[in-house]
């Protein structure tokens, strides 16, 4: 079902806009946070005019970009923004907090959707309708959703975490079915699975007061990190490091173990590793943190120190 929506009131451009959301997809990013959905053009914010009023995520994949958020669920576009549909959310009406698309999306048509009061909707023909997969939750207010690569061979593995606010949740089936992971307490607000998952089952989470906590066997059981940031808002991995981010800045790891606080680049509220940089998305904009053989450096563009 295709349901076509009106751009929402148009907002101010700020200059400096909170950022809760980053994506990417053909060296084309795209920020989202309380202020709107932006087009991050080199020294520049775009616009887009979206149709959330309380817009909380992006995701753009397989050529088509989506916001997240309320009162629409899950609104997507064909054409960069420049018109939008929302797709059928299966009686839902919570806010929608988190998207992510399954690694092959383009074969297969996947997306997940987090909300923060009824779980996790499933859509398995690029956003047109989502129905609702919470078969083995205990918790319906997710925070935060992440694929893991895809895991070859027999049986051949759709593995998805998603972050509760009473713990971390593993589906082995692409989201229609999910399993209470083992050991690790709090409310998870992040997680980053290591690009090598098939061979290392390497997982870590992001915990709001209970630090970090890691994986070794695919996501089945965690133990807590020592030494390690304790109240952790956003993570991602990239580049053979480890990233999170406290209230007191952004933390580095060569192996999720052992961590160092980065000197210069203030706290996040979402990361995303690109190459060899990193994206930090804050309450003042967008940071560039750029992963050098000696040190790592921070540079903000005009609009986004």
């Amino acid at each position: 079902m295709f349901v076509p929506l009106s751009p929402a009131p148009y907002a101010k451009i700020f200059a400096m806009p909170a950022i809760l959301s980053l994506s990417a997809e053909s060296s084309k990013l795209w920020a989202a946070g309380p202020e709107g959905l932006f087009s991050v053009q080199n020294t520049k914010l775009e616009e887009v005019i979206q149709p959330q009023s309380a817009l909380t995520c992006c995701l753009a994949c397989d050529g088509r970009l989506f916001a997240g958020g309320a009162p629409h669920g899950v609104a997507y576009s064909l054409d960069r923004g420049a018109t939008w549909q929302g797709g059928w959310m299966d009686g839902v009406t919570s806010r929608v907090t988190a998207l992510a698309a399954d690694p092959r999306v383009m074969e297969t048509g996947v997306l997940l959707a987090a909300t923060d009061g009824e779980g996790i909707l499933r859509s398995q023909n690029r956003g047109q309708s989502w129905s609702v997969c919470n078969f083995g939750l205990q918790s319906y207010a997710i925070l935060t959703l992440v694929w893991a690569p895809p895991v070859t061979g027999w049986p051949s593995w759709e593995i998805v975490f998603a972050g509760t606010d009473e713990g971390c949740y593993r589906s082995p089936n692409g989201g229609r079915g999910w399993k209470r992971c083992d050991g690790i307490r709090g409310v998870v607000q992040a997680l980053a699975v290591a690009a090598d998952f098939g061979a290392t089952g390497l997982v870590l989470a992001g915990t709001e007061d209970t630090g970090v906590w890691r994986s070794t066997d695919g996501g089945q059981t965690f133990e807590p990190v020592r030494a390690a940031p304790q109240s952790v808002n956003a993570m991602a991995t990239g580049g053979g490091k480890w990233w999170a981010s406290d209230a007191a800045g952004i933390w580095c790891s060569p192996d999720g173990v052992h961590w160092s606080l980065l000197e210069g680049p203030s706290p996040a509220l979402v990361l995303l590793a690109q190459g060899d940089q990193l994206l930090a998305g804050n309450r003042t904009g967008i940071q560039w943190i750029t992963q050098g053989a000696q040190a790592i450096c921070s540079s903000s563009h005009p609009l986004f120190k």
